[in-house]
This record gives C-alpha cells, sequence and structure tokens, in this order.
C-alpha cells in the first residue's frame, strides 16, 4: 500500500493538497497482470521505451482504478456503500489528472508507484525483475530477456501446480 499526497484544484477552484491511498494484493495484481499482454510490468516498460501514451494510460488508468480506496472506520475500501467503486468518483478529479501526467513522465515514476500500491511479497517479486532490468541495460534486448524468464518462471510454476490425475486400475 502507499499513500500520495497530491494537489490541486478542487471544484471552487481552491488549491488542495490532500493524501490518497492506493494499494493491490496478489489476487488483485494477478487481475490486472492478465490484462496485458505479456504481464502488465513488460507492457509497461514497453510502453515507455516506445513512448507509447496510449498503452501508457491504459496501464495507469488501470492500476489507479484498481488500486485506490480510501480509509472508513480503520478499513481500507474501494467501493461505496451503494456498491460503486470510489475509484469512478477519484478518476473525475484534478488530483487523478495531476497522479496520471506524473506517472506518465518516466519509467521510472510508473514503476515505483506501481511496485508501492502491491503488497510486500508482490513487491519483492516486481523489484527483482526491475532491477535486473535495470542492470541488464534497460533496453530492448533486456525487455525480451525479461519476458522469457518470467514465461518460464510462469510455466514452471503452473507445471508444479498439476495434480497427478487419478486413474482407476481393474483387476
Amino acid at each position: 500500500m502507499t499513500s500520495k499526497k497530491i494537489k490541486y484544484h478542487d471544484l471552487d477552484g481552491d488549491i488542495r493538497e490532500d493524501e490518497f491511498y492506493f494499494s493491490m494484493n496478489e489476487t488483485q495484481f494477478a487481475r490486472v497482470n492478465s490484462m496485458f499482454p505479456g504481464g502488465l510490468q513488460q507492457f509497461a516498460i514497453k510502453a515507455a521505451k516506445d513512448k507509447n501514451g496510449d498503452d501508457m494510460f491504459r496501464v495507469i488508468d488501470t492500476i489507479v482504478r484498481e488500486a485506490y480506496g480510501e480509509f472508513v472506520m480503520n478499513r481500507f475500501v474501494k467501493t461505496a456503500p451503494n456498491g460503486q467503486k470510489l475509484s469512478d468518483f477519484f478518476i473525475n478529479t484534478e488530483a487523478y489528472d495531476n497522479l496520471l501526467t506524473e506517472l506518465m513522465q518516466s519509467e521510472e515514476n510508473l514503476m515505483t508507484f506501481m511496485t508501492a500500491c502491491l503488497n510486500k511479497n508482490a513487491q519483492d517479486r516486481v523489484k527483482d525483475k526491475w532491477t535486473k532490468f535495470k542492470e541488464e541495460g534497460g533496453d530492448m534486448e533486456a525487455l525480451n530477456k525479461l519476458q522469457n524468464d518470467m514465461e518460464k518462471e510462469a510455466a514452471e510454476a503452473a507445471k508444479a501446480e498439476q495434480k497427478p490425475s487419478l486413474s482407476v486400475i481393474n483387476k
């Protein structure tokens, strides 16, 4: 989980600075990750490297919509009592616009924010991959290697989760 202080103009035109909260558990991150070809991290890195504004917007908007929430009576909630997602309200504020602008300025801003939204276990995995990517030059070759490594890891994890099939032996 992370919090972000954001300055913005409210509806009356007054400058405000409020703290906003973002958090995703591993299930939420897995759902978001599956929305992007090659996974969220690779998609985001490629979008940043290619300076593809549409893809960057899609990544940031998806993360913010999934991660945004508020503290209500000592609980972190993402939906209003009527069932509407709180992020639906947030994305209609200038604070959202300012956050979006900040995150689109660099891949480092985006990766730092994205990682901070995750729980500790997921943060460690993403930080390891990001560090490896940067150490290998941060170019398309490193991106392809990172993507191949993550695909191998996913295949190995899937194989490890396979349960042996039961068969009936007739005697």
